[in-house]
């Protein structure tokens, strides 16, 4: 059978909102993992600084690292000393993703969001609490949607880019890798990589990094 606990991977703010996710779907979540062994208050759950003790055999991992160059590089050094660990997909019970949509392991999708039809969520992608994606759309590996954030059908969100609060992707337009659409944006045409864009319609305004924070 597969597991039914799981850890977080992370243990700030999002990924509380990850547990929340977890557990109304089902999952029992164990408690969350962080290296320097920080964490959320105690009431949420044990924060342990290593996983060398817990039973990986019956246990998943899913990230919940907000920051999506952080998140990837987590998991990645998780899965490099755990490589036969179940990463597991957590999908809030209030959420809605269409039947033929394609979930990756990794992903996250918060209360009140919506996967549409024939769309593509990348490995440790994130849907964030009321973000959309619309039919035949893809969300690259670690790319992420901010809250309320939406898209048209056929959009395509390259790796570890982050669209932000409330913005919106009009249909059939392309955004390249690790680039940041601010906050309240309308993008109506093409974004490249490393950029970051914003305003309505969005325009380039600078370049950035992949390890360039964006909040």
């Amino acid at each position: 059978m597969p597991p039914t606990q799981l850890i977080i991977v992370g243990s700030g703010g999002h990924a509380v909102s990850v547990a929340d996710a977890a557990v109304s779907s089902g999952w029992t979540v164990e408690g969350f993992y962080s290296p320097d062994g920080s964490g959320p208050v105690a009431s949420v759950g044990p924060v342990f600084s290593s996983l060398e003790s817990l039973d990986l055999e019956n246990i998943a991992l899913v990230p919940g690292i907000g920051s999506n160059h952080v998140r990837e590089d987590a998991l990645e050094d998780v899965v490099n000393l755990f490589p036969s660990v179940t990463v597991a997909s957590v999908i809030h019970a209030t959420a809605w993703v269409s039947p033929s949509a394609t979930v990756h392991p990794g992903s996250v999708i918060l209360a009140q969001a919506s996967v549409g039809p024939g769309s593509v969520l990348g490995r440790g992608a994130l849907v964030n609490t009321g973000a959309s994606v619309d039919h035949e759309s893809s969300l690259g590996d670690f790319a992420s949607l901010g809250p309320g954030a939406r898209t048209g059908g056929n959009v395509e969100i390259g790796p570890r880019t982050m669209v932000g609060m409330q913005a919106g992707i009009l249909h059939g337009i392309a955004v390249g890798a690790d680039t940041v659409i601010g906050a309240k944006s309308l993008v109506s045409s093409d974004i490249g990589s490393n950029v970051v864009a914003w305003g309505t319609p969005a325009k380039v305004v600078r370049s950035r990094s992949r390890e360039d924070p964006y909040y």
